[in-house]
């Protein structure tokens, strides 16, 4: 059962990590899953117990297994997540490094008292 269950969920991972980072429903579920995690991670330290009945549960031997699998999938999902934001990063840098170029260019011609729109 467990396969079932690990394949969809690390192909749900890669998909939401590699969806843009500015939309409001990104950022909500970035913060669920911060939570989620935390509350998790805080549930399998006080109550071992849970956690290897879950993983006898899906067909997992132990609990730490699970857990194992459980950290593979946000790992996959925290790389794609900042893969994607490093690239919409570099590209605002694009962006502006471009900007701030022209406006220098523009102020030098002007300084030499030619018009902006002619080199």
């Amino acid at each position: 059962m467990i396969k079932l269950l690990l394949v969809p969920a690390i192909v749900l991972a890669v998909v939401f990590s590699l969806r843009s980072r500015a939309s409001l429903r990104g950022q909500a579920r970035r913060k669920i899953l911060a939570v989620l995690t935390v509350v998790a991670g805080v549930l399998a330290v006080l109550f071992p117990g849970i956690l290897q009945a879950l993983a006898d549960f899906v067909g997992v031997d132990r609990g730490t297994d699970l857990l194992l699998y459980m950290l593979a999938v946000v790992i996959i999902y925290l790389v794609g997540s900042t893969s994607v934001r490093f690239r919409e990063q570099e590209a605002r840098l694009v962006r502006l490094s471009r900007e701030v170029a022209l406006t220098e260019t523009e102020a030098r011609l002007i300084a030499r008292g030619q018009p902006p729109g002619r080199p």
